[in-house]
């Protein structure tokens, strides 16, 4: 096992990607160092911010029900941003070596990421400072031992989800989404999630022989990765297994149009780019907590609505045609017509923004309101949106690798992508400002819904519109997803 984390260490240094990306890696390091010192500095001023907004109340406690919330954090960033060294295994497989050696090679390694170093920076000098220093040395153990139980927890579990997430993307989305009412309870101090969380590890500390609870808790994700990677074993068995997935069969009864929806879905939920787009959608479904923490705010409701019902079609959408770059000559070369390729396109948008707006109807509870205007701005961008999103998209002329991530990847980024947002976003502002100046604020969500209404019944001929625009446009669409970035 040591010599097999000496190879890794080896590969990394050598890697050409190493010395070619060296002002990358020297930048990667500094944010890494920033995050450590601003974790650092939160643990030590949490003492006084406690005691100036928790006034009254044990500071373990509520500093612990605080971590709630960072291990929530903790295991999404996670799972968006930890590289998890499952393909490292690859060249050792035809060598004299054990399937459980190699499956507990990852496991063991990623427990030197920085991901799990982070939490320490924030939780061992309050530990210190605060813990054992008021706190009797058996307490103090067991509280320490429980949180870096919970580290482990989160480090194991997520090669689980994110493995699972191949296979089965709809249990972790619901997984994510039960995450996120539980996180909207507590803030909203319907359900204090975070309370029990702190009475959870208070009650173990107070009993030392529960600690091996957290600690079975550690051993069973631990267990869990590594069947988990062991069904991985063999990626062309699970890619085979993946490939028969998702096949969106039943949409070949609407025709052309339908079997062209059925491959863009497929593309979608097959290669880890557009997926990651999809995923980070939902999850800013979340923003809704933000966005309307003040339903008199109009403006605030209406940007919410817009963003909310769009968010998967507006992330999705700003690099259309792009996603088909590698194979978009397939679709020039056969007899497929141009009028129902781009109504695929705006069908896609359509269902994407009544699947947002289905999702985010749960912000009724906030204020009955906001169901209205969600409305308003579904009607707007499934009539105007989708329509002007197609338009700037004929720009589109640089393919995008499918298989890389969606983190920091700038790749098929241009000038139009950030041009797109004033139309989308300003019509409903100056239809606002009208409504406004005449007197009748409280009306301009009713004439955003009837504008969208409009574009809805005219979608057929706006959409002859978009077509010959893309007719005129696809041959030097195609010759730029041709050239080699």
């Amino acid at each position: 096992m040591y010599q097999l984390l000496i190879h890794q260490r080896k590969e990394k240094l050598r890697s050409p990607f190493w010395s070619k990306n060296i002002l990358l890696n020297i930048l990667l390091g500094f944010v890494g160092f920033w995050l450590l010192i601003m974790a650092l500095t939160a643990s030590i001023a949490a003492i006084r911010i406690i005691s100036e907004f928790y006034s009254g109340l044990e500071p373990i406690e509520v500093f612990t029900g605080l971590l709630f919330y960072f291990f929530v954090y903790d295991l999404i960033s996670r799972f968006f941003l930890q590289q998890l060294p499952t393909m490292s295994i690859q060249p050792y497989r035809t060598l004299p070596l054990g399937k459980g050696k190699l499956l507990h090679y990852p496991l063991i390694r990623s427990v030197f990421s920085f991901f799990n170093f982070l939490p320490l920076f924030l939780i061992v000098p309050f530990f210190i400072m605060v813990v054992c220093a008021g706190s009797p040395a058996i307490f103090s153990f067991a509280w320490v031992i429980t949180l870096l139980c919970f580290i482990g927890v989160n480090n194991f579990l997520n090669f689980s989800i994110k493995k699972q997430f191949i296979s089965k993307p709809a249990l972790i989305l619901l997984l994510f989404g039960m995450t996120g009412i539980l996180l909207f309870l507590d803030l909203r101090e319907i359900f204090k999630v975070s309370q029990w969380f702190a009475k959870f590890v208070m009650y173990i500390s107070g009993a030392p022989v529960l600690v091996m609870v957290p600690v079975s808790l550690v051993i069973l994700s631990y267990r869990l990765a590594y069947r988990t990677l062991r069904k991985n074993f063999y990626p062309e068995e699970s890619q085979a297994s993946r490939t028969t997935k998702g096949s969106f069969t039943f949409l070949s009864r609407y025709g052309e149009t339908g079997e062209l929806l059925g491959i863009e879905l497929k593309m979608i939920l097959r290669n880890k780019r557009p997926r990651s787009v999809m995923i980070f959608s939902l999850i800013f479904l979340g923003y809704g907590m933000i966005l309307y923490d003040d339903p008199d705010n109009l403006v605030k409701l209406m940007m919410g609505g817009f963003l909310l019902t769009f968010a998967f079609a507006l992330n999705y959408g700003q690099f259309l045609f792009s996603w088909e770059g590698s194979y978009f000559d397939s679709y020039l070369a056969n007899k497929i017509s141009a009028f129902h390729y781009i109504r695929s396109k705006y069908l896609f948008f359509a269902a994407a923004g009544i699947i947002g707006f289905l999702l985010s109807s749960p912000y009724i509870l906030i204020s009955p309101k906001i169901i209205f205007v969600n409305l308003a701005m579904l009607f707007y961008n499934v009539g105007i949106s989708s329509i002007l999103l197609l338009v700037f998209c004929t720009n589109n002329s640089t393919s995008i690798d499918l298989g890389t991530s969606q983190i920091m990847n700038f790749q098929g980024t241009g000038a139009i992508q950030f041009l797109m947002i004033f139309p989308l976003i300003g019509i409903p502002l100056v239809i606002h400002v009208l409504f406004y100046f005449l007197g009748i604020r409280e009306y301009s969500i009713l004439g955003i819904g009837i504008l969208g209404l409009i574009g809805i019944i005219l979608s057929g001929y706006l959409m002859q519109m978009v077509t010959r625009l893309f007719l005129s446009r696809k041959h030097q669409m195609a010759s730029g997803f041709r050239k080699i970035k």
